[in-house]
């Protein structure tokens, strides 16, 4: 396991948080960590997950909804995704390959360091965020 997330495993242990599953990538070059969760959005369980590895970044993603492009909201979405892309500087949406909406936030970490409280409060940031457009974007998603 690398070192940042031997870091939150110990942060998440002193602060009793339970909501994390834990799964290390077998032979990646990275060693890469991936913690799975969900996020409460409006009634919805948006699957979650923090990615740590050697490198000097971390990365919170979550899967806002998936399969939400269609041919008929395909410009919408992208125009949704560029309003909040330029409203957030943490945070960034995109679509993946299967046409999922999905949130990322991307945190830089010195000397292989992690920041459990620092992790914690984008979290902060997302679901605040989340609780405040999920029915818009939802909305959208759906016109």
């Amino acid at each position: 396991m690398n070192k940042k997330a031997e870091l939150f495993g110990k942060y998440l242990k002193e602060k009793k948080i339970e909501a994390f599953v834990t799964d290390e990538i077998r032979d990646d070059p990275l060693n890469t960590v991936v913690f799975r969760s969900h996020i409460e959005v409006n009634g919805a369980r948006l699957p979650t997950i923090v990615i740590l590895d050697s490198s000097i970044y971390g990365m919170i993603r979550v899967l806002v909804a998936p399969k939400a492009l269609r041919e008929d909201n395909t410009a919408a979405v992208r125009e949704l995704m560029d309003g909040f892309n330029r409203k957030y500087k943490a945070l960034k949406y995109y679509t993946d390959g299967e046409g999922n909406l999905v949130l990322d936030a991307c945190i830089l970490f010195r000397n292989g360091e992690a920041d459990g409280d620092m992790i914690y409060t984008i979290f902060g940031v997302i679901i605040q965020h989340l609780n405040e457009s999920y029915r818009e974007i939802m909305k959208t998603l759906w016109k």
